[in-house]
């Protein structure tokens, strides 16, 4: 299992760079033509907030698996061992419920958009749907190592890492 996921995350990784360089690209390509013929890409702000939305929640997963998160560690030094593994436990359970709820919302949302194969309201008609089912699969990814790193907090006991 936790090989799939790590395939999963691989994958997710590798269309979230994919995303980001579609929109370097659209970025480029409207600043040389705004500034060169005077014409802007009328589609750029939708695309790149698309994308951008994706790409966050693609990325949330491995982000979260390696700490790599925005912590505020100011009074890690004064907390004992017990204090520090409660903090820890909370924070774990608190990203749970918080991403857990957004990850329903996401889903709710690309459902209905699969549904319709939303395209962008402006004159490019690019698919919105494949983002907006990009973002719940990224958010469920991250739930699920959420649970792990819950359950290995749980479940493992002191001694054994100590021995390790």
């Amino acid at each position: 299992m936790n090989q799939l996921i790590h395939w999963t995350e691989k994958a997710a990784l590798a269309v979230c760079a994919g995303a980001v360089f579609i929109m370097m690209i659209v970025g480029a390509i409207d600043i040389v033509m705004g500034n060169v013929l005077g014409f802007y890409l009328s589609y750029k702000v939708e695309l790149s907030g698309t994308l951008l939305a994706s790409s966050i929640f693609l990325a949330c997963s491995p982000v979260q698996r390696g700490h790599e998160h925005i912590r505020v560690d100011l009074f890690d030094s004064f907390m004992g061992d017990k204090t520090k593994k409660a903090t820890k436990l909370l924070g774990t359970l608190c990203g749970l419920l918080f991403i857990g709820l957004i990850t329903n919302g996401l889903w709710h949302q690309a459902i209905k958009s699969v549904m319709i194969f939303e395209v962008s309201a402006d004159t490019s008609g690019f698919p919105i749907w494949p983002w907006k089912l990009a973002c719940p699969i990224g958010a469920s990814l991250c739930v699920l190592t959420l649970i792990g790193q819950l359950a290995q907090q749980i479940f493992t006991s002191p001694s054994l890492k100590e021995s390790k």
